[in-house]
């Protein structure tokens, strides 16, 4: 699907377009979003690499745990924390040495923002069970990468295919799609409450670089 090399080819996109954006919601609302895992860009010191940063559907306090989606091992592994204020372009390119191709996936397009929404993105640090968690490499596995961020507390059914979050069962559909130039490619989380709630859509973009 593509290489192993965060720097060679990633296949998918945020809806928070992360490199994440999540469709949401209620201020009091589970947040649902995107992350991506990153490093800096070629001949950037000091060498940023394995960074993880969050795409959100809105501001969150520093602190805030969220568990991430182990697709091949059918998981929630926590946690993810907020590790920094909301930051913009220019921080991801200064302060943590981006390529331009993934600050793109982070902050989303004008395009994307007009359907999503301004996505938040801030950076992470691993906590807890997501410090040694060992993620399958089996049939070009990516969820070291990138993907979906839940909220901490989530869990996945033995299935893969629902995630719980207090007294709520969201289904689980994903949907990759490759980029038009090959250059890359989208997944699409789509979680669906019971109805008559609307579902909530996360996109992660993964960009070649």
């Amino acid at each position: 699907m593509h290489s192993r090399k965060i720097t060679a080819a990633l296949i998918v996109t945020l809806g928070m377009t992360m490199a994440g954006n999540a469709v949401a919601a209620e201020p009091d609302a589970p947040v649902f979003g995107g992350w991506r895992n990153l490093h800096s860009a070629s001949g950037a010191e000091p060498v940023l690499r394995n960074q993880p940063f969050a795409i959100l559907p809105r501001e969150v306090a520093k602190g805030e745990r969220f568990a991430i989606l182990d697709r091949e091992n059918k998981q929630a592994v926590c946690c993810l924390v907020v590790d920094s204020d909301r930051l913009d372009a220019i921080a991801l390119e200064t302060s943590y040495r981006l390529p331009g191709v993934w600050i793109a996936d982070l902050l989303g397009n004008e395009d994307y923002n007009r359907r999503h929404g301004d996505p938040h993105v801030f950076a992470m640090k691993r906590e807890g069970e997501l410090v040694d968690h060992v993620f399958s490499q089996e049939g070009g596995g990516y969820s070291d990468l990138g993907g979906l961020l839940l909220p901490a507390g989530a869990a996945l059914d033995a299935s893969g295919g629902s995630v719980k979050f207090g007294t709520t069962t969201y289904r689980l559909q994903v949907q990759s799609q490759r980029f038009a130039d090959d250059n890359g490619a989208l997944d699409r989380y789509t979680l669906q409450p019971p109805a008559p709630a609307a579902p909530v859509v996360v996109e992660v973009p993964y960009s070649t670089y």
